[in-house]
């Protein structure tokens, strides 16, 4: 018999045990995930199941009634929110919110705010990427600010000793990963994965969560390509989960955006950084 072939059963049962002490996301959230990336949402179900969360609810009247939408009657009903929002926005709304009621779960500390802000960071530059990829921006939003939700799994699971790991580990992202593998039966890119599709969530999601570290090639209309360039740029410009990982300079980044001839001298580091931290609302 292969002695392999247990020590891999052994690992599986490992990375699983671990994961699933992951805080999931609320089942309303994760209802309207998969009701939203449908083709055609049927609305009338969406407004059901957003009205039977009042947090849900709350999240998407205070933005359709806010300056950013125009409306010269309030928008006082859910169904009509969703009309006047779109299902994009929606959807980018949905998952913010259930993002951050994970996040607040979970006991606050450094690491777990460096990696929202990372995970926010890059959702921001990404809708700043979308027109180049020619991809709706509140879809890149929405796919890039879930795209680490593999590394909050593994701090929710493993507290401490995974942020200890964040805060020492040098090297690229892939010496990263090879630690977390090493420690945790399971890195940050195959926890996401595994959450993304165990939690029922979008295939693209599941994508995204665990493709974000590949080559950036400037593929145009790849949701994957952008989020991985966003990825990459958040922490070219600071924005880190892993304060001492190395990353690819920004500027060679940008290069190979689709469509980015004769833009790249007008964007410095500094007005990428001023670009995000007043979408975070952080001093600069």
């Amino acid at each position: 018999m292969n002695p392999a072939i247990p020590i891999k059963a052994h690992s599986r049962a490992k990375r699983e045990e671990s994961l699933c002490k992951v805080p999931v996301f609320r089942p309303v959230a994760i209802k309207l995930l998969s009701l939203l990336t449908k083709e055609e949402p049927d609305i009338l179900d969406v407004a059901d199941l957003l009205r039977s969360d009042p947090g849900f609810s709350a999240e998407i009247l205070a933005v359709a009634n806010s300056a950013a939408f125009v409306q010269i009657n309030r928008v006082n009903t859910v169904n009509k929110a969703i009309m006047v929002l779109g299902t994009d926005r929606t959807r980018m709304l949905v998952t913010r919110t259930a993002l951050q009621g994970m996040v607040r779960g979970m006991q606050q500390d450094a690491t777990i705010q460096n990696c929202w802000i990372h995970s926010r960071a890059a959702a921001a530059l990404a809708v700043w990427l979308a027109p180049h990829y020619q991809i709706h921006p509140d879809r890149a939003y929405t796919a890039t600010l879930i795209h680490d939700i593999g590394r909050l799994g593994l701090l929710s699971a493993h507290g401490g000793c995974y942020a200890d790991l964040l805060g020492r580990v040098s090297g690229t992202n892939e010496d990263l990963m090879d630690a977390e593998q090493l420690l945790f039966s399971v890195n940050h890119c195959e926890a996401g994965e595994w959450l993304t599709r165990t939690w029922g969530l979008p295939q693209e999601f599941q994508e995204t969560a665990s493709r974000h570290h590949r080559f950036v090639d400037g593929a145009m209309r790849d949701i994957n390509d952008l989020v991985a360039c966003a990825c990459a740029l958040a922490q070219a410009l600071g924005f880190r989960a892993a304060p001492l990982v190395e990353s690819e300079a920004y500027e060679t980044l940008l290069e190979r955006v689709p469509g980015w001839t004769g833009f790249l001298t007008q964007f410095s580091a500094n007005d990428l950084s001023g670009l995000v931290c007043r979408e975070l609302e952080i001093a600069t």
